[in-house]
């Protein structure tokens, strides 16, 4: 699809003071070129990289058990990132590691923690994946995927007792599930508050909860502009089985849209301890969480578009910080510069998905895009621009 191309439009007003200017504006303009270039993207590294997998393997000696342990890490390392990328349903499809795949798919990997004996070895490894090489084998297996990660997110753990909700007070064993976790290595990045003076400052359990806009809006800007996951917990003891039922919503500050909301019951296993229990309940929270938001954010590369933006412009540090933001947006295949002066830049953003995506992709980096053909116009959000 060929982009409209805008005129450029000549400046009368140009004299010699506005030569430094000028200057500083071609150097936006080579950054801007240097955007579009493959292999530019900023977390693309962070998305194709499994962190800290814990190995683990006994042999002969202690190298064969270095080896073998570094083997079965490549593995299991394999599997996360592809579960990070892919629908639970599509699981079984996946295709299968073997170790010619993963040599061509492992770029490096870093060791720490490495403890040795004579025939034991164990490490943290951390494993860097070649981005387009996993794509590729994605897309030949004809397997949808996310790669778009989401800002931050909020955890309030809210525990409904006989004497009340309990959000900062202790005992909360809900809140402390959270805190354990399993290993976090989606695509939504969680944050578990410390409960200091500020967080007791910004919300209480009834108003977390109740989800009041006020509170919720107050602890999305204690933490950047992050959306809140409000999950409300209620663990019942009276006979066997235990059970717990869990709601759970995510909320945008400000938002008019309606959250995402899930409701689940766990029940206890047999000779299952209710703090096991409770982190069955923060488990499923979390791959209800990361389902939903790669569902909403899957990529199809059979359909593509071009829009061109208008983006205004206040200072030559505003137009750095949004090219920054702009950067490593999986959705977006390249953006041509059409013109730039004091006021505005005009973009060419070709895209993979539809509008909607996009724009999803962009309001994750603190970028609104608002508008329609022909006159679309991207800018920072407010909570960015005051960062």
């Amino acid at each position: 699809m060929v982009a409209t191309a805008y005129p450029h439009r000549e400046r009368s007003e140009a004299k010699p003071k506005d030569a430094g200017w000028r200057r500083i504006m071609l150097f936006a303009v080579a950054m801007v070129l240097a955007l579009a270039a493959p292999g530019i993207a900023a977390d693309e590294g962070d998305v194709f990289t499994v962190a800290a997998v814990p190995v683990d393997a006994t042999a002969a000696n202690a190298n064969a058990a270095r080896d073998a342990a570094r083997a079965a890490g490549e593995r299991r390392a394999y599997t996360i990132l592809l579960d990070r990328l892919t629908l639970a349903a599509d699981h079984a499809r996946l295709p299968p590691a073997n170790q010619a795949l993963l040599d061509d798919l492992v770029s490096g990997f870093e060791v720490a923690k490495e403890r040795v004996s004579g025939v034991r070895y164990l490490a943290d490894y951390t494993y860097h994946f070649r981005a387009e090489d996993v794509r590729g084998l994605l897309r030949k297996a004809g397997i949808p995927f996310a790669e778009t990660r989401s800002k931050q997110v909020v955890v309030l753990a809210v525990l409904q007792t006989d004497a009340g909700a309990q959000l900062w007070e202790d005992p909360n064993p809900w809140r402390d599930a959270w805190a354990k976790g399993p290993p976090r290595w989606g695509l939504v990045p969680l944050v578990i508050p410390y409960g200091d003076l500020q967080d007791v400052q910004a919300i209480d359990a009834d108003a977390a909860a109740k989800a009041d806009p006020d509170h919720i809006q107050a602890v999305a800007q204690r933490y950047g502009g992050a959306d809140v996951l409000v999950s409300v917990a209620k663990l019942t003891t009276a006979a066997d089985p235990h059970t717990l039922a869990v709601s759970s919503s995510r909320l945008v500050a400000g938002s008019a849209t309606a959250p995402q909301s899930w409701d689940k019951t766990y029940t206890a296993a047999a000779g299952e301890s209710d703090a096991d229990l409770l982190q069955d309940g923060v488990s499923g929270t979390v791959q209800q969480l990361e389902e939903a938001w790669k569902a909403a954010n899957l990529i199809d590369f059979g359909h593509n578009g071009t829009i061109n933006v208008r983006v205004p412009l206040q200072s030559l540090q505003d137009w750095v910080a949004i090219r920054s933001q702009l950067a490593g947006i999986p959705a977006i295949q390249h953006i041509d510069l059409v013109a730039l002066d004091r006021a505005e830049a005009r973009l060419a953003i070709h895209y993979y998905g539809d509008p909607t995506q996009l724009q999803r992709s962009l309001a994750q980096r603190d970028l609104a895009l608002s508008g329609s053909d022909p006159d679309w116009m991207l800018a920072r959000r407010p909570a960015a621009a005051a960062n």
